[in-house]
């Protein structure tokens, strides 16, 4: 298909960042080629139509596997032609149009054709009651015929929105984000919840015995880190496996952090942002002793969305990146990020106005992300 017209957003607006962190301004092109700060690339779109694209992960067919979040639908997508089928057979899940709840994420194994198993998180109970699920899967054709609950977060609550559930696969261990479920923000500091959380279990569900609080019959043993408040981007470090996720603030503070076991990332106590309206949160601070600062954040919030580091030979300048979306703010974000620190951030196709829900490099190289509006595209270089 003929790509959109395309264009790369000057860098506008006041935001806060961490003090080690550094941006430019980029201007931009007029003959239908972003040329960036670090590579020069165009837009090609593979699919349209589908309702909130949430989440996406390849299979070594060179197939992908993208999920709608609001439909709980997850459809098998050919790179190649765009045709898509939808794979049948997922568990039931919570779908409810006061809910922002559905199919959040998938995982394909690392060792898909040796183990076939595809990880998936979604809502689960009612809209009285509700959390998140994780399941791994197996399919035959577009048929899921094995299932295996992992986990199941509790307690339930009635929570409308944030859920999280992006998931991360390293070094045998699954990393789950949980959000806070928006009008239950003090759970994120109760250890007794998982609401608010950073989860670890080993890949098949169990817990790993030497999680931070393994062990201790007053606190929930899935718990990795906690103190985050709505992580809609998991992305593991391709050197260390160390999973970085990116947060919603409330109104500003948008948040990077790296998850650490045992780490409190300080939500609600401490944040950057404020009450939607205006209006400290809690005692309206930003630091507390004990409580980990960010390793980058946003003022004015960009509202960021799934995430993912760059390692591909497509874009060689890139390799080490971490990328994600922004919904707010409309672009994708590419952070250049050095050891733990985040050094530099770039903004790409903001003019465009795209609600951007994940940007996912392929084993192509190319760099593929889905915007609100339906569209599954992809960067490419433009050489």
């Amino acid at each position: 298909m003929k790509p959109p017209n395309i264009g790369l957003a000057i860098l506008t607006g006041l935001f806060l960042m961490a003090p080690s962190a550094e941006s430019q301004e980029v201007s931009a092109p007029d003959d239908g080629i972003v040329r960036s700060e670090a590579a020069s690339f165009s837009v090609e779109t593979i699919a349209e139509g589908f309702s909130v694209p949430w989440a996406i992960s390849f299979l070594p067919d060179g197939d992908a596997l993208l999920g709608e979040r609001e439909e709980g639908r997850l459809w098998r997508v050919n790179l190649a032609s765009g045709a898509k089928t939808e794979i049948s057979g997922l568990p039931e899940m919570l779908r409810s149009g006061s809910v922002s709840s559905g199919l959040f994420d998938v995982r394909v194994h690392p060792e898909f054709e040796q183990n076939g198993w595809i990880y998936i998180a979604y809502g689960i109970g009612t809209e009285d009651a509700n959390g998140l699920g994780v399941d791994r899967i197996r399919l035959n054709g577009n048929r899921v015929t094995e299932r295996e609950n992992l986990f199941n977060s509790q307690p339930l609550i009635s929570g409308k929105w944030h859920f999280g559930g992006r998931l991360g696969l390293s070094d045998g261990y699954l990393f789950i984000t949980t959000g806070d479920g928006y009008d239950h923000m003090v759970l994120a500091q109760e250890l007794t919840a998982h609401a608010g959380k950073i989860l670890r279990l080993h890949e098949d569900g169990r817990v790993p015995a030497d999680n931070p609080f393994a062990g201790r019959p007053d606190v929930l043993p899935e718990i990795w880190s906690y103190g985050v408040r709505n992580p809609q981007g998991l992305a593991i470090h391709p050197e260390t496996g160390e999973p970085w996720l990116n947060e919603h603030g409330p109104q500003g503070g948008d948040e990077v952090n790296i998850a650490r076991a045992g780490m409190n990332y300080g939500w609600p106590v401490i944040t950057y942002g404020e009450e939607y309206g205006g209006g400290p949160i809690g005692d309206g601070i930003t630091r507390k002793e004990g409580l980990e600062q960010p390793r980058y954040y946003w003022v004015p919030s960009i509202a960021p969305s799934g995430a993912s580091f760059y390692s591909g030979d497509a874009f060689p300048n890139w390799r080490g990146n971490l990328f994600g979306g922004a919904l707010a703010l409309t672009h994708i974000n590419r952070l250049v990020v050095e050891g733990d620190r985040v050094m530099h951030e770039e903004r790409l196709l903001g003019d465009q106005g795209w609600r951007v829900r994940f940007v996912e490099p392929g084993p192509d190289g190319y760099l593929y992300f889905a915007v609100d509006d339906g569209m599954l595209m992809r960067l490419v270089p433009a050489d």
